[in-house]
C-alpha cells in the first residue's frame, strides 16, 4: 500500500523567499570576504522545494542561472513542474526524490544549496544527510542556506505546540486539527490562571496562529517533529561536516545596534563568532534563523573594511523626516525607513546618499554612483571640502554602520532590469500574475516583495493585462467598487479614484511590476 505523505494530504502554501535569492546569498558572501559565483550564471539547488514557488521565483529573472528542486511530496513536484511549464521556464527542473537518495555524481555541484523550513521538521538521519549533501555538493566558493527553530525563544513555542499537539491527537483531518488546536489555543489564552508570564505567551501564540495559514500550522507547529537548535549546537554539526559558518541572511540581525551599551560591549569584546552569535541570541530571545555556511578552508574576514560598500549596489525607502533637510551643513537630521525604524545623521556627504537612495526607492544604485551624486548634490548646495577623498571613507563607515545595524539600506550584487516608464496599456509581469491568486505576496521584475492586502488594489493587478489604458482601467475599476461587497467607504474612493489611479501605477511601474 503507498505510504501517505503529509504533504501530499495538506500541501505547504505557496511562497517565495527573497532571503534565499542567489543575490542575497552572494552578497552576504561577497560582504564578509569571498568571491561567490556570478548571481546571472550560478547553479542552485533547493532541498524541500515544495511545490516549487521559491524556485520559480528566482528562476524568472535568471534565464542564465540553472535551478535544481528535490521534493518527497508528489502532488508539490507535480505543481511545479506544471507551474514551469506554463512560465516557459527552461532554467529550472523538479525531482521527486528523497533528499537522503541524493548523490553528487548524479546531481553535480551547486553554488548556492537551499533548504528553507527542512532541517528542523525533519528526522535526525535526515539532517545529517542534507549536511552531508552540503558538504559534498556545495562548489569551492559555494554557500549554504539553511533555517531552523532556535532556541532560546524556542522552548516558549514548544511549550505551547505540545500542548496542541496533545489536544489535537485524536483529531484525523488536518483542518480538524487545526481548527481544534486554534479554538483550544484560545481557550487557553483566556483562562490561564497565571497572568504574568504564561498567559502573554499564550496570547502571542494565539495572535501568531491567527496571522497564518492553516497549512503553516499544521506542518510547522502540529508536526510530530520540530527540532530547536541553540546556535552553538547548529556550527558544531557545520564543522563536523567541514563547514563553517557566514552570515544570517538578514545582515542587520548579526548586529549590535539594538543592545543596550553593556550589552553591546560585552558581544564585541567576543572574539569568536560562534560565541558572538550565541551570546546575540541569549540577548534576544531569538526563535527562528536563517544561517549561511561555506565549505571550511573557504577564508572569511568577519569585521569588513568600509571599502568593501564599493562592490555594491544600494537601495533604501528611508526617507528624510524634515520637508527641508540641511544637507551640505553637519546638522543632524533624522531618516525613517517604511517600518518606522529610524537613525540620526549630521554627515553631510552621507545625507546627501540617503536622501538620493530614497528618491530612487525601488531601482538599487552602484556605490561610486551614489557617492558621485551625493559630491554633486552637496557641492551645488555650497558644501566644500580640501579632501573628498576622507569624506568619501566616512561615508562609507557611516552606510556600513547603517548596514550592520539596522534593515535600513539593502547591499545587493545584482538587479533585474524592468521599465520605468509606464506603458500606454500596462501588464503586470506573468510572475506577478502567477502568484497573484495564490497569495497576497508578489514578486516584481525589480525582485522586490509587494503586499497586496486589499481587494481593491489585487484587482486593478488584476486588469492590468495589457489590452486596456488608463480611461478603461479607470472605467473597470470604478465598475468593480460599485459592485463589489468588501469595500470600505465607496464614496470616497469612487471620488478620488481618477487620482489614486494615477498614483497606484506610476508607483506600481517604479517599482518593476510592469512587464
Amino acid at each position: 500500500m503507498k505510504e501517505i505523505f503529509s504533504y501530499d494530504v495538506m500541501p505547504y502554501p505557496s511562497k517565495f523567499f527573497l532571503q534565499t535569492h542567489p543575490d542575497r546569498l552572494a552578497t552576504l558572501a561577497t560582504f564578509f570576504g569571498m568571491t561567490p559565483a556570478p548571481v546571472e550564471s550560478c547553479r542552485v539547488l533547493e532541498l524541500g522545494c515544495g511545490n516549487g514557488s521559491n524556485l520559480i521565483s528566482h528562476a524568472y529573472n535568471l534565464p542564465d542561472a540553472r535551478f535544481v528542486g528535490v521534493d518527497l511530496a508528489e502532488n508539490h513536484i507535480t505543481d511545479a513542474k506544471r507551474a514551469a511549464a506554463g512560465l516557459d521556464l527552461s532554467n529550472v527542473e523538479f525531482y521527486r526524490m528523497d533528499v537522503t537518495a541524493m548523490t553528487a555524481a548524479e546531481f553535480g555541484r551547486f553554488d548556492y544549496i537551499i533548504a528553507h523550513g527542512l532541517f528542523s521538521w525533519v528526522p535526525d538521519f535526515v539532517r545529517e544527510r542534507v549536511l552531508e549533501l552540503c558538504r559534498e555538493m556545495l562548489s569551492d566558493a559555494g554557500v549554504g542556506y539553511i533555517s531552523y527553530s532556535a532556541f532560546p525563544g524556542a522552548h516558549q513555542r514548544q511549550m505551547v505546540q505540545k500542548m496542541l499537539r496533545y489536544h489535537a491527537r485524536h483529531f484525523d483531518e488536518p483542518l480538524d486539527k487545526v481548527g481544534k488546536s486554534i479554538s483550544f489555543l484560545a481557550f487557553l489564552a483566556e483562562n490561564a490562571t497565571e497572568k504574568e508570564v504564561y498567559a502573554p505567551v499564550l496570547q502571542s501564540e494565539l495572535k501568531r496562529h491567527f496571522e497564518h495559514d492553516a497549512a503553516d500550522i499544521f506542518h510547522d507547529d502540529l508536526s510530530d517533529v520540530n527540532r530547536a537548535f541553540y546556535f552553538h549546537e547548529f556550527a558544531a554539526l557545520l564543522e563536523k561536516n567541514r563547514l563553517r559558518y557566514l552570515a544570517e541572511a538578514e545582515l542587520h540581525a548579526m548586529g549590535t545596534g539594538s543592545l543596550s551599551p553593556d550589552a553591546r560591549e560585552f558581544v564585541e569584546s567576543l572574539d569568536s563568532i560562534v560565541e558572538r552569535e550565541q551570546y546575540l541570541d541569549f540577548l534576544r530571545g531569538r526563535i527562528f534563523r536563517q544561517t549561511l555556511f561555506c565549505r571550511e578552508e573557504v577564508a572569511l574576514n568577519h569585521q569588513p573594511e568600509p571599502a568593501v560598500m564599493r562592490e555594491f549596489k544600494l537601495a533604501s525607502s528611508v526617507r528624510p523626516q524634515s520637508a527641508a533637510p540641511e544637507l551640505a551643513a553637519p546638522a543632524r537630521e533624522r531618516f525613517v525607513g517604511m517600518k518606522g525604524v529610524g537613525i540620526e545623521i549630521d554627515h553631510p556627504l552621507t545625507k546627501a546618499a540617503l536622501v538620493i537612495l530614497g528618491e530612487s526607492w525601488g531601482r538599487t544604485i552602484p556605490f561610486p554612483e551614489l557617492v558621485e551624486r551625493a559630491k554633486e548634490r552637496i557641492a551645488g548646495l555650497g558644501f566644500e571640502t580640501e579632501n573628498w577623498d576622507e569624506q568619501i571613507y566616512i561615508a562609507s563607515a557611516i552606510l556600513l554602520q547603517i548596514c550592520r545595524g539596522t534593515s535600513l539600506i539593502e547591499l545587493h550584487l545584482f538587479q533585474p532590469a524592468a521599465a520605468a516608464a509606464l506603458a500606454e496599456k500596462p501588464r503586470v509581469n506573468r510572475l506577478a500574475q502567477w502568484q497573484l491568486p495564490q497569495a497576497d505576496n508578489v514578486l516584481t521584475l525589480l525582485n522586490l516583495d509587494v503586499r497586496v492586502e486589499d481587494e481593491v488594489s489585487r484587482h486593478l493587478l488584476e486588469i492590468c493585462d495589457g489590452t486596456r489604458g488608463k480611461d478603461e482601467l479607470l472605467a473597470g475599476m470604478r465598475r468593480f467598487i460599485e459592485e463589489s461587497d468588501d469595500v470600505d467607504d465607496r464614496e470616497t474612493l469612487l471620488k478620488d479614484l481618477p487620482e489614486w489611479l494615477d498614483e497606484s501605477l506610476a508607483q506600481l511601474a517604479r517599482l518593476g511590476m510592469f512587464s
